[in-house]
């Protein structure tokens, strides 16, 4: 799937074995909070276990793992698993019941993934535009192949056509934008009248976009403006 078919933010939660918590996250956007965010979750994730009369010995570790489409970390590695350990001894960890893991994408889009292990395959089956790269980890990996039929059973009419619908709004906005550029224009009849136009309509889309919660690259790929175009118009809206 492209960025302007991708809604944003997609949270799964699961208990595996009944001895561990696991919560994934892909995050499309970077709204500047994953590592608060993340934290919050995590204890939510805890203190929902414990209930009157239960036992801390009974809490069951949580793993979060967060997929990002933007980078974080100031590492290097794609993949980056973060726990408590004591400060003069690295090597010691003092508690592991929260697991913090971060993968970011465009680390691993340039690592040029051979697919040799399952991690890589997952990611390529959600990261991969053209294909090229899920068909290979299907062909490694088996559960991978399963896990993408599940995957196009799942996606129901509806959502398919909320996804349309996404794509349908998108193409409205954009021949809006183009529409009021060129009346604006028409009417001044002058060059500078159909570029102060244009600045005024893309103003007014992107405003629009924003407010319905959509993120700078899904409307850099939508509306087919620069981010920095983007941003300014948001600063300038204070949104």
């Amino acid at each position: 799937m492209t960025i302007a078919e991708k809604m944003g933010r997609l949270d799964i939660r699961v208990t595996i074995n009944k001895t561990k918590i696991v919560n994934i996250e892909i995050q499309l956007c970077d709204n500047k909070d994953t590592k608060q965010r993340t934290e919050l979750y995590g204890s939510r994730l805890i203190s929902e276990q414990v209930g009157r009369g239960d036992q801390y010995q009974e809490l069951k570790p949580v793993i979060l793992i967060n997929i990002l489409n933007y980078n974080l970390l100031k590492v290097p590695d794609y993949a980056t698993k973060s726990v408590t350990v004591a400060d003069k001894h690295r090597d010691y960890i003092i508690t592991d019941d929260i697991t913090y893991w971060f993968i970011e994408l465009p680390k691993f889009r340039k690592s040029k993934p051979r697919l040799a292990n399952a991690l890589e395959g997952w990611l390529a089956l959600i990261d991969d535009k053209d294909g090229r790269l899920s068909k290979m980890a299907e062909e490694k990996h088996e559960i991978i192949k399963e896990a993408k039929e599940e995957v196009e059973e799942i996606l129901s009419e509806a959502v398919i056509k909320e996804i349309n619908e996404y794509k349908q709004t998108a193409i409205w906005e954009r021949n809006s934008m183009k529409y009021h550029a060129m009346e604006v224009g028409m009417k001044r009849g002058l060059r500078k009248g159909e570029k102060k136009g244009l600045e005024q309509s893309k103003k007014k889309i992107v405003g629009n976009m924003l407010r319905k919660g959509m993120c700078i690259e899904q409307i850099e790929e939508l509306v087919e403006i620069s981010k920095e175009e983007i941003q300014k118009i948001k600063e300038e809206m204070s949104l």
